[in-house]
């Protein structure tokens, strides 16, 4: 690993030392080196649409933080290399920039859309299968999964693919960052996790209701009838992945997470009985 972030390091040209951003999680590293930051991907990323990826963000400064040069390699893991931006504090949820990202969306989902097909629901189906099933309340989660409807992904917008407010930085103003699962989808899988925060009780009911007006107000597509029409599943869906993690983390959390997870089960088993 030492010699993988000093190859990272090199390819920023930055004296500064390395410093590793997000814990070591293996198959993706990230190198902060000064005001650029490296990132590692497992070596059976597609380069093809990784590549893709990088060159939408690079014709779209004005939503994304574009790269600084073409695709890297270190050995066999590709290497992106970005601008360092500054995140979104946990500190305060109330002064997170919820408008902001909210039209950054918007706009995103406007664009043509082009690329490979954004990575939404196999990052749920990843999370699932690395969950150990004997860590306590991993019946539960398994069992939420397992009663979903199948996760589709229709082709109808240019879409994250996995937002969050972790997936924003400032620099200059805010920017969308981490490509590696953008592409064509349905834009409503890039409003489904904050919505299933709200469905959990976890982001309380006025910073979810700032974040869809504003994303209306903005122009955004993602929902033209009802919101929970097109939410429910996605929403659902990011409720199990949340829970999933969770537990795997020992994050404080998990339990309004684990509950939603009891109630999405009772309600597909209810249906089915019915």
């Amino acid at each position: 690993m030492d010699d993988l972030i000093a190859a990272m390091a090199s390819l920023t040209g930055s004296p500064a030392d390395p410093e590793v951003l997000g814990g070591d999680r293996g198959d993706v590293v990230v190198v902060r080196v000064g005001d650029v930051v490296a990132k590692a991907l497992p070596a059976d990323t597609d380069i093809e649409a990784l590549r893709q990826r990088l060159d939408i963000a690079a014709a779209h400064p004005e939503l994304m933080l574009p790269p600084l040069m073409p695709l890297q390699f270190v050995d066999d893991r590709p290497v992106t290399v970005w601008p360092y931006g500054t995140p979104v504090s946990q500190a305060d949820p109330d002064a997170a920039p919820w408008e902001e990202s909210a039209a950054l969306l918007a706009k995103l989902h406007v664009l043509p859309a082009q690329g490979p097909v954004a990575g939404a629901p196999e990052r749920i189906v990843r999370a699932i299968k690395a969950l150990p099933p004997e860590l306590p309340h991993a019946d539960v989660v398994l069992r939420a999964f397992e009663v979903l409807p199948p996760l589709g992904m229709s082709a109808k917008a240019l879409i994250h693919g996995d937002w969050h407010l972790g997936q924003l930085v400032h620099r200059g103003a805010w920017r969308l960052i981490d490509v590696d699962d953008l592409g064509v989808g349905d834009p409503v899988w890039d409003l489904a996790r904050p919505a299933a925060l709200f469905a959990a009780g976890v982001l309380p009911a006025d910073l979810w209701a700032r974040f869809l007006n504003a994303y209306r107000e903005a122009g955004g597509v993602a929902l033209p009838t009802s919101e929970w029409e097109a939410l429910n599943i996605p929403a659902q869906a990011y409720v199990v992945q949340m829970a999933a993690r969770a537990l795997m983390s020992g994050l404080q959390a998990v339990e309004p997470l684990v509950e939603a997870c009891r109630r999405i089960v009772a309600t597909y088993e209810s249906s089915d009985r019915g």
